[in-house]
């Protein structure tokens, strides 16, 4: 198989005149385990004294790959690609993991097509529940993902959710006051309010979560778009502040709103045969350019018949 080589070039700016080539790269955002690893893999001094306007010439090799099934048939859209990162349309239906029972469906066999051949070891930034559709980020070499794991954990990547829940979210923001007492529930503005909520995991389960003052903290911004009187749902927007698994699900169906079609916490399948979630934007800076990136998924056929 092919190796994957993510060539880089910098030039020494004056303010690491005289410094190791260790520091440097650290202060581009290179791991301790990268540099280790460059190091191995290109025999470079890393106490090595920079001049200003030197060249550093760095190959992050990719000579390794995941163990997936390549699956050529499955559906999904690229939204964008280049040598470090891949963002795609992901599908309902499709989880991101293979896991038991899912060996062939996933967007790992479909990526594992997509790099024909070549190394590519399997790196999803964010992860999406398999009946959630939208936006995905994927890294493509070690680099972007160190890169990447730093910018979630300093919530510097954006994402923004797009979900039709049962009832009139308005009532929540107007007229309810039961709403105003749940615990650490605060409303913004008269379209807006925010759920600060801690999640855990629900005792003897393995995927089912609850609101439990001694969960991780999470919290969801939750923005009022429409209410669909015909069907009594509401099309709202969801900005993710943290990023605990069902996150918007279980904050929904906490405040009295769940979304609709959503097997674990609304089972109601008179709409929709799926939770009707959508991971719509995603805001980040380039891992290698730094520059400012936007990405939308357009609203799947399945949402857009409802709130039409």
């Amino acid at each position: 198989m092919e190796s994957s080589v993510r060539k880089l070039l910098y030039v020494v700016p004056r303010n690491f005149d005289g410094k190791y080539l260790k520091d440097f790269l650290t202060a581009q955002g290179f791991s301790q385990e990268l540099i280790k690893h460059i190091k191995k893999t290109l025999g470079l001094d890393m106490f090595h004294i920079l001049s200003v306007g030197e060249e550093i010439k760095i190959d992050i090799i990719e000579d390794e790959s995941s163990d997936i099934e390549p699956n050529p048939n499955l559906k999904y859209e690229i939204l964008f690609e280049d040598e470090d990162m891949i963002v795609v349309n992901k599908p309902a239906d499709m989880p991101i993991h293979p896991s038991q029972g899912n060996h062939l469906n996933t967007l790992g066999n479909a990526l594992a097509a997509h790099f024909n051949n070549r190394n590519f070891v399997y790196r999803p930034i964010t992860r999406l529940d398999r009946d959630t559709s939208g936006v995905c980020l994927i890294a493509k070499n070690k680099f972007s993902a160190a890169i990447f794991s730093e910018h979630i954990a300093k919530n510097l990547i954006k994402r923004s959710y797009l979900g039709v829940v049962k009832g009139n979210v308005y009532n929540a923001l107007h007229i309810n006051p039961n709403l105003k007492s749940i615990e650490h529930l605060n409303e913004l503005t008269d379209l807006e309010l925010v759920i600060d909520s801690p999640i855990k995991r629900v005792d003897d389960s393995t995927i089912e979560r609850c609101v439990a003052p001694d969960g991780e903290v999470a919290i969801t911004k939750v923005f009022a778009i429409r209410y669909i009187e015909n069907y009594d749902v509401s099309l709202c927007k969801f900005i993710l502040l943290t990023g605990r698994t069902h996150q918007i699900r279980v904050h929904m169906k906490h405040i009295g709103f769940p979304i609709i079609g959503d097997f674990l916490y609304n089972p109601d399948y008179t709409l929709i045969k799926r939770q009707a979630l959508h991971s719509s934007e995603l805001l980040m800076n380039h891992p290698i350019t730094h520059e400012m990136m936007r990405f939308d998924a357009k609203i799947p056929d399945d949402i857009n018949e409802i709130i039409r």
